[in-house]
């Protein structure tokens, strides 16, 4: 009898070795670089050598890979296996297997031929690391936003229904710690990337970890020694391109092959789009100490793409913690934030913030975006934002932005400039540029106007307005446009009994403009409001009658110090500054009203104050804000900053209300460096006009709308 239990105690021994070191699935399988006849799949096991996927065209399967596999972190070991062979545009049934460890049954679908124009939905969606106060915001983007999305309003199979999910960055909160890459990205986001590829970049806090590079195999097609920082990947009628704009990876090499990627796309008659994908954005709204100037060197490429290929273009980004999306204004090319998918919102007010020209929505918002895109002879694609809310507010997958762009694209009716015209004298502080009625043949709305006036209607290349209208600018949960039809804008602060000559261009919403209308010229009168109080507004006296507060004030010559030319005259200001670097410059004048008291004290007087301002490449700030003091020098009340942080020479201005009681105005110069080396805050031809009084500016307005009702109606001709 005793032979019998010896062997039962040593079966029972060698059971327990087996469950001990039996594999279990710690990553679930999921998909990578797939094209019409092949796909890849990665998984990751506690230990095991075996890689093997079993599938087929059923669930009875059928057919089995095998890959190889590696170390990944202790006993934990990575599995890829590259399925060959397969047909385009097919469903294959498929699980993994290493030892003991079996996934369950997933499918995914296989790519179509680029020759067959099949459709391509994407979603975008960026920064999910996990934020310690809402630490389960990526499952609900996910699950409640992603697939419930697709299953309520596109079909019930994700595999069928999306191609790929691209994601540029910050994929964890921190890269080198492992265990975060299983329980804050990858179960969050079970079962997706089972059943759709998953196509992430490089972002700030991957912190370059081999964990990153361990997880994802991307296209094989980069520059040689930067595997997998940049490449890209062709589906259908689209060119997907990822890229690394991280410090140390902000390279010349990688913008090069960025130039032969384009190139190759624009020749390319199976492309009709390119979506580029990348961490950092460069103007960023909620955020602005995000900027970076290597996203414009791309977005410039980009953007020439797009026109001389004539092929749209979209750039996803992300780092900001909000979304936005913006247009350039002369090419067709979206930028979008399609962040947050987890990461702790970046509310409005909490950092610096600026309202840019090129963004028409801003929202501070957990979500993600949908681009559905078709091929075939009418080529098109529709950018979808839904929402999910915020820390406190649930929204269910809420629309919150869409904008469509075609490949053929008629353009808008040219607009003709309907007042005011030659015989017109008008007032310079304020007059009513109207154009005629917006009509495109394609049915869209009206998107863009823009507006241009100059002292020469042969010479544009220096207006002295240029303004750029979009049809809606929600910026801080206000649409600052709205009510707004496009088609007269408001002009103050013109050069009394002086020739301008005036032009306007109108855009879709499919973002085509009209040429631009034939220019028209008139004739300014005298003007009402004062003259100009500030002493040296334009720097060509140096920096006389400036004081600074912070770092230094400089007054330059063109080119000086690597700076750029005045707007007007031999010099300009540079706050900050250029030739002795700050990254924050004040400076102050105060001016004496105390001579207009009877004005100011019966509560009638508005200070109208303004200047042009420019930077290097459209990151720096420099602006421009009044305070009122009484004769005590106590602070009574503060006018808004104005400013630009546009590459070329802005005019901007404001009127504002002098509170009663002001004895002097205390008129303030700042600029903040936000990226580069240099402070470039640049400001000239400035002005702060004696108080005249409250309502002239409406009066002088009205009296251009008169002027109006007898212009000439005009209708499109049959």
């Amino acid at each position: 009898m005793s032979r019998p239990v010896r062997s039962l105690v040593l079966l029972a021994l060698a059971v327990l070795a087996t469950a001990a070191t039996a594999q279990t699935m710690l990553v679930q399988p999921y998909l990578q670089d797939a094209e019409p006849e092949r796909m890849t799949i990665l998984w990751e096991t506690s230990s095991g050598t075996e890689s093997t996927v079993q599938y087929g065209t059923t669930v009875a399967l059928g057919s089995s890979g095998g890959g190889s596999s590696f170390i990944s972190n202790g006993t934990a070991r990575m599995h890829t296996v590259t399925l060959s062979g397969l047909a385009p545009a097919t469903t294959y049934h498929y699980k993994v297997i290493t030892g003991a460890a079996q996934s369950a049954l997933f499918h995914f679908k296989t790519p179509a031929l680029q020759s067959a124009e099949a459709p391509t939905n994407i979603v975008a969606m960026s920064d999910m690391q996990r934020d310690g106060s809402q630490p389960n915001k990526f499952w609900e983007v996910v699950h409640n936003g992603v697939i419930e999305h697709v299953n309520d309003s596109m079909g019930p199979d994700l595999s069928e229904e999306l191609a790929m999910i691209v994601i540029p960055g910050d994929l964890v909160d921190n890269g080198p710690d492992y265990g975060s890459w299983k329980s804050t990205f990858f179960d969050p986001a079970n079962p997706l990337f089972s059943y759709v590829p998953v196509y992430p970049v490089l972002g700030n806090h991957e912190i370059n970890t081999v964990h990153y590079f361990n997880y994802f195999q991307l296209p094989d097609n980069g520059t040689a020694g930067y595997e997998e920082h940049w490449w890209y990947k062709d589906h259908s009628n689209v060119r997907i391109i990822g890229m690394d704009s991280n410090t140390g990876y902000r390279l010349q090499v990688q913008l090069d092959w960025l130039d032969g990627v384009l190139a190759d796309a624009c020749t390319d008659p199976d492309i009709d789009f390119v979506f580029a994908q990348l961490h950092h954005p460069h103007h960023s709204e909620l955020w602005i100490a995000g900027n970076t100037d290597y996203t414009g060197e791309v977005i410039a490429r980009m953007e020439q793409f797009s026109t001389n290929c004539g092929k749209p273009s979209i750039h996803f980004f992300g780092h900001t913690h909000a979304y936005s999306r913006g247009q350039s204004r002369d090419h067709t090319h979206l930028m979008v934030n399609v962040a947050t998918a987890g990461g702790s919102i970046d509310y409005w007010g909490e950092f610096a913030n600026f309202d840019y020209p090129e963004y028409s929505i801003s929202d501070d918002e957990y979500g993600y975006v949908v681009v559905e895109v078709e091929a075939g002879a009418d080529p098109r694609f529709t950018l979808k934002r839904f929402s999910i809310g915020d820390a406190t507010t649930t929204e269910d997958n809420t629309l919150e932005d869409l904008i469509s762009i075609r490949s053929n694209n008629n353009a808008p009716m040219v607009p003709v400039g309907l007042f005011p015209g030659a015989t017109d004298v008008v007032s310079p502080d304020c007059v009513v540029l109207k154009g005629s009625p917006f009509f495109d043949a394609d049915g869209d709305g009206h998107g863009d106007t823009h507006w241009r006036l100059s002292t020469d209607c042969n010479d544009w290349s220096s207006p002295v307005v240029d303004v750029w209208r979009q049809y809606q600018n929600w910026y801080n949960a206000l649409d600052t446009q709205a009510g707004d039809d496009l088609s007269d804008e408001t002009v103050t602060g013109l050069q009394p009994n002086t020739t301008y000559c005036w032009r306007v261009r109108y855009r879709d919403r499919s973002l085509e403009w009209s040429a631009w209308s034939t220019p028209v010229t008139f004739q300014t009168g005298t003007s009402q409001s004062g003259p100009n109080l500030l002493a040296n507004g334009n720097a060509e006296n140096g920096t006389t009658g400036w004081t600074a507060t912070d770092g230094v004030i400089e007054s330059l010559t063109a080119g000086e110090c690597n700076g750029i030319s005045p707007y007007l005259g031999t010099y300009y200001f540079a706050l900050g500054a250029l030739c002795t670097d700050n990254a924050y410059g004040r400076a102050y004048q105060d001016v004496d009203v105390s001579g207009d008291a009877t004005a100011i004290d019966a509560g009638t007087a508005t200070l109208r104050y303004g200047g042009w301002f420019a930077n290097w490449q459209g990151s720096d700030l420099p602006k421009m804000a009044l305070e009122f003091r009484n004769a005590g020098g106590t602070l009574l009340g503060s006018a808004p900053e104005i400013g630009s942080n546009t590459g070329t020479w802005t005019r901007v201005q404001n009127d504002a209300a002098v509170p009663v009681g002001t004895r002097s105005v205390r008129v303030i110069l700042t600029g903040t460096r936000q990226a580069g080396a240099d402070n470039d805050s640049y400001m000239d031809e400035f002005h702060a006009q004696a108080p005249y009084r409250r309502g002239l500016q409406r009066t002088l307005c009205a009296r251009t709308a008169a002027q109006l009702l007898k212009a000439p109606i005009w209708r499109p001709r049959n």
